[in-house]
């Protein structure tokens, strides 16, 4: 079996990159924080009840993130917007939106409401790697790394910022510098799935073998339907003259990508 090539740049990856709140409440911050919620949105778990609960009738922001929990987008970007026309200097209500938006895939969108927000909270860490990361969704590598340098200044010990640099690099294919912010990274944040995904990337283009190995499998405990972590472990477990576990492997995260 061969390597396959590593995909960190498609557009399938591009989607896991988004910094974290698409995965736990279906919000973008998921992947941005590096946190362990932050997985495809395939994995997030579902909420039968589609109608808006009690306690969020009262509350437009509720509501509106209830919505985009539930997975109505539209209804929820329209809650949103509403809430927004009333009260336009809000910021969590333009975050809530920017994070609805980048669920639907408008990343210019997205990046006109955190641009928003940044301008009212212009030292805000987590908004600055909001930004960065729906920048790297759209391959503006640059301006990502203006907004996560801006960012570092303010917190240089960010989990938050670090696993977005990590994944700014893996990105740009700087493998070996990617290392150490995704070490860092996981320390500060051992729940975060994406980030130790993202270091048995790093690991295994650089052929640290071991390593990548134990990062692709951290990924899976704390995520179990991660198929690239999975397809991971075939890879290395491929290089590492191990085919009967690599097909395993492979078979695994075949059944995982068609869940």
């Amino acid at each position: 079996m061969t390597q396959s090539k590593d995909t960190t740049g498609s557009s399938e990856q591009r989607r896991d990159a988004r910094v974290s709140e698409t995965e736990e409440a279906g919000s973008v911050e998921r992947d941005r924080t590096g946190g362990a919620g932050r997985a495809p949105v395939a994995d997030a778990p579902r909420i039968v009840d589609r109608a808006p609960s009690e306690s969020s009738r009262s509350d437009p922001l509720a509501e509106a993130a209830e919505l985009a929990r539930n997975g109505d987008l539209q209804e929820a970007a329209t809650a949103y917007r509403t809430y927004l026309t009333r009260h336009p200097e809000d910021v969590p209500g333009r975050r809530g939106l920017a994070a609805v938006l980048e669920q639907k895939g408008d990343f210019i969108g997205a990046l006109g409401e955190l641009g928003r927000a940044i301008d009212a909270q212009p030292d805000d860490v987590s908004l600055l790697c909001a930004r960065a990361a729906v920048q790297m969704a759209l391959q503006r590598y640059d301006q990502a790394e203006a907004d996560l340098r801006r960012a570092s200044k303010l917190d240089a010990d960010s989990a938050e910022v670090l696993f977005n640099f990590g994944v700014l690099f893996c990105k740009r294919a700087r493998w070996r510098e990617a290392i150490l912010p995704l070490q860092r990274a996981v320390e500060l944040d051992p729940s975060s799935s994406q980030a130790h995904y993202y270091l048995g990337e790093a690991y295994n283009q650089t052929d640290q073998l071991k390593p990548a190995l134990a990062s692709y499998e951290e990924t899976v405990k704390l995520q179990p339907t991660n198929y690239r972590a999975l397809k991971g472990v075939g890879i290395v477990l491929d290089k590492l003259g191990r085919p009967a576990e690599a097909t395993a492997a492979y078979q695994r995260a075949r059944d995982a990508q068609r869940r």
